[in-house]
């Protein structure tokens, strides 16, 4: 029981830390906005501030977790692939299949196989094993 909240304070004060380095981020997306409002730079920057916003919101949801009044997997299953740790070609690959959220995800796994997967247009090896590797992560938590 001692260690689980040992590790528990651990993963906490880790969250704090990557939130810190997540608050710099946003400090300077929002000034990098201020200064190259628009064009294709400015494009990549409201990406990377809905990539911010995606990671201060699962930070939260883990604490909440842990805490063990929040349901995590069932808010986890709303994530959306580019939100996840897949690499960007898998993840890329995924949404062009129509694949957009983890549960979309899931679904098409039960319904069709991992083999289905292997069907998708530049999905190789390397992205069928992550897939199957992160499938069995979200399934066991």
């Amino acid at each position: 029981m001692a260690k689980n909240k040992i590790e528990t304070e651990e993963i906490l004060k880790a969250s704090y830390r990557v939130e810190l380095f997540i608050r710099k981020f946003e400090k300077q997306i929002q000034t990098a906005l201020i200064y190259e409002p628009s064009g294709s730079i400015g494009q990549d920057i409201q990406v990377l501030n809905e990539f911010v916003k995606n990671q201060k919101m699962l930070i939260e949801d883990a604490r909440k977790s842990l805490s063990g009044n929040y349901d995590y997997k069932s808010n986890y299953l709303d994530t959306e692939i580019v939100s996840t740790p897949l690499s960007t070609r898998t993840s890329l690959c995924l949404k062009n299949a129509d694949i957009k959220t983890v549960k979309d995800l899931i679904e098409a796994k039960n319904k069709y196989g991992l083999s289905h997967f292997k069907n998708f247009r530049n999905f190789g090896k390397t992205a069928y094993d992550e897939v199957v590797r992160f499938i069995n992560i979200v399934e066991n938590l």
